[in-house]
């Protein structure tokens, strides 16, 4: 079986189906792993999945030194606060927020020695012939597997070569969003605090390693299309030009080649995750937006159930509609939930803003945890462990 991506969703689905006595292959077109510089929130049925592969060890040093959430002005003054002690009864459960590039690496680790990863080459082509799928390599070659499964991310190629273009199923949100390293020369401390201007948002928090922050930068931005890594620090100038509080420093501060990472925020879409030997999973065919704060968790959780499902059905087919039947209303739902949020997230004007800070005064109190949790709060999806789910 061939997996196409080696991030979270592939990894994890490349691990489970060697538990179950599958011989996978990855291939990456990155020639070290998609290690990406940014924040995730770790918990619900991410963070089953990875107590089930016995790799909280392996992350639980590395949680990001966050204490609170601050809503601030342009003069640095905090006008709302999440705490941490808030933040937990509204996820009600164990949390864990990471570096992207710690749970990748945990991933890699736990893969190391027992699956075969191809970096530096990519899916070029697909046939499927009814009894195997025909892969043609970027690199060269081609060669033939039971079955396909597409766990390249939002920009998926697997699906552009088995579903079709792009366009019929990345829904743009009408954002764009950056993040990069920082040096530590602020003296923010263990909080991640939010600035808000109409159309455009900064964001710093801590990464986790001493001396260094990481900047996140949202815009307005109608029009889709990747940005070429030579053009995003000008980008990010241009967009801030005038901002307020830290974003100046921030935008000095901003590195200079390929480090920016710069995408737009998006949903993915589509009637359906299978076609005859090719299946997708994670942001390829339910992207929620990083929002929801469920990106990374769901994409572990919709791994694990396809690998069970391979093991435990009969066919591919059938195994293929029993992991869709049970992620698919999952990642719908917290797709709803972060459509509504991202609406909110950057005001367009003044009064927007107003009663966006009213918004954040309210819901930061003890009483709306509620409110909170019906939002971003998500137990596992998974089924209790069993011996053999382990």
């Amino acid at each position: 079986m061939l997996i196409s991506g080696a991030g979270i969703a592939g990894l994890t689905l490349a691990y489970w189906l060697r538990r179950r006595g599958f011989e996978p292959v990855v291939v990456e077109r990155a020639p070290h792993g998609r290690l990406g510089g940014y924040g995730v929130d770790f918990f619900g049925s991410g963070y089953d999945v990875a107590a089930r592969m016995g790799i909280l060890d392996r992350l639980t040093p590395h949680r990001l030194p966050v204490d609170a959430v601050e809503f601030v002005d342009a003069s640095g003054r905090s006008s709302a606060r999440l705490p941490a002690e808030l933040l937990e009864r509204v996820i009600r459960g164990p949390h864990l927020p990471l570096m992207h590039t710690t749970l990748e690496g945990a991933l890699l680790d736990a893969v190391d020695g027992e699956v075969e990863i191809r970096f530096a080459d990519s899916v070029a082509d697909v046939r499927d012939t009814g009894g195997a799928v025909e892969v043609a390599f970027a690199g060269g070659g081609r060669e033939r597997f039971d079955l396909l499964v597409g766990a390249d991310g939002i920009h998926s190629r697997t699906r552009e070569l088995v579903f079709g273009p792009e366009s019929r199923f990345v829904h743009p949100l009408g954002t764009r969003l950056a993040s990069y390293p920082v040096p530590d020369r602020y003296g923010w401390g263990r909080v991640r605090a939010h600035y808000t201007e109409p159309g455009r948002q900064t964001v710093l928090y801590p990464s986790g390693e001493p001396g260094t922050l990481v900047a996140l930068l949202l815009f307005r931005a109608p029009r889709g299309g990747g940005v070429p890594r030579e053009q995003r620090a000008g980008l990010l100038r241009e967009r801030f030009a005038g901002a307020g509080w830290l974003t100046p420093a921030l935008l000095a501060d901003a590195p200079a080649g390929d480090s920016i990472f710069m995408d737009e925020m998006a949903q993915v879409m589509m009637p359906v995750w299978h076609r005859g030997r090719v299946a997708l999973i994670g942001d390829a065919c339910g992207c929620m937006t990083m929002v929801s704060a469920q990106g990374v968790s769901m994409a572990m959780a919709g791994a694990y159930a396809l690998a069970e499902a391979l093991a435990e059905e009969p066919g591919h087919e059938r195994a293929f509609a029993r992991y869709e039947a049970r992620m698919r209303p999952e990642v719908r739902r917290r797709q709803r939930n972060a459509l509504l949020f991202a609406r909110m997230l950057l005001p367009s004007g003044r009064a927007g803003l107003a009663v966006q800070g009213l918004a954040n005064r309210i819901i930061t109190r003890q009483a709306f945890a509620p409110v909170l949790r019906r939002q971003f709060g998500a137990g596992s999806v998974l089924p209790p462990a069993t011996t053999r789910g382990r």
